[in-house]
């Protein structure tokens, strides 16, 4: 167990410990601490994402005027991964793997990921 205490009931999604930050959420190992296997990871994620969705629901005024969320990313200028872009990624993580004989192998570097989305799309 990571040990990280809160003063009030997380949300998933919500950083442990300290003030709470608008907008600012956490999954996996950033939230819990180095405890949990990958499917813990997986269910936090899905449970931050809804968090996330909830949140744009209720802070409306926070998605552009055709409340598309890609888009007020690209109009702030965020750095994302699309489903698509994502499946991409994927398939070619199966690829290296595949060759290495394992199911995968990750492609662990951000700037390798996004250079390779930026080809591909």
């Amino acid at each position: 167990s990571s040990g990280i205490n809160a003063e009030w009931p997380l949300r998933p999604g919500e950083c442990p410990g300290g003030p709470r930050v608008p907008g600012l959420y956490t999954s996996g190992w950033a939230r819990r601490g180095s405890d949990g296997v990958l499917a813990t990871t997986i269910t936090d994620s899905a449970n931050t994402a809804m968090s996330i969705l909830e949140d744009l629901e209720v802070n409306s005024r926070s998605l552009n005027e055709n409340g598309d969320v890609c888009d007020m990313f690209r109009d702030r200028g965020v750095e994302f991964v699309t489903f698509d872009q994502w499946q991409e990624i994927d398939s070619l993580e199966k690829e290296k793997g595949k060759v290495k004989g394992k199911p995968r192998e990750k492609l662990v570097c951000y700037k390798d990921i996004m250079d390779k989305i930026k080809a591909l799309f």
